[in-house]
């Protein structure tokens, strides 16, 4: 038995794949990490050497995922990919600059993964309902 993981199957079926949505849940969640990404790469110098080993270390370790929907599940529980970048990005950075760090990992897969117009369907952006009783008037 070998200790790397195998990548999980990819499945054939094209009309499964195209009415694949996310949910609620989990396009917050790709929010947060297109959130993060944005704070990565405004706030980490192109020269922090550190900063992008942890992310692409991550990454590297994020690659035996294989469907974009089970990046959430593995997200759900990153303790072991947040150890490894809390270790690689140096001592100095907040635990919240290491979630940026690890998320932008996270991104960078979803990236990876949806590229060729096959993942999942994103939700359309939340409409403001208005406050208050219903117009009287049209």
């Amino acid at each position: 038995m070998s200790a790397t993981p195998e990548p999980e199957p990819h499945s054939t079926s094209a009309p499964n794949l195209s009415s694949r949505r996310l949910s609620r849940l989990q396009q917050l969640t790709l929010n947060v990490w297109r959130l993060a990404s944005a704070r990565v790469a405004r706030d980490v110098p192109p020269t922090d050497i550190l900063a992008a080993a942890a992310v692409h270390a991550s990454l590297a370790a994020l690659r035996d995922t294989t469907d974009a929907l089970h990046l959430f599940h593995r997200h759900d529980a990153r303790a072991e990919e947040f150890a490894l970048v809390a270790s690689l990005a140096g001592r100095d950075r907040t635990r919240d600059a290491v979630h940026d760090l690890l998320d932008s990992a996270f991104l960078l897969r979803w990236l990876e993964l949806t590229s060729d117009g096959g993942g999942p369907q994103e939700l359309p952006p939340l409409t403001r309902r208005p406050c208050g009783p219903p117009p009287l008037l049209p």
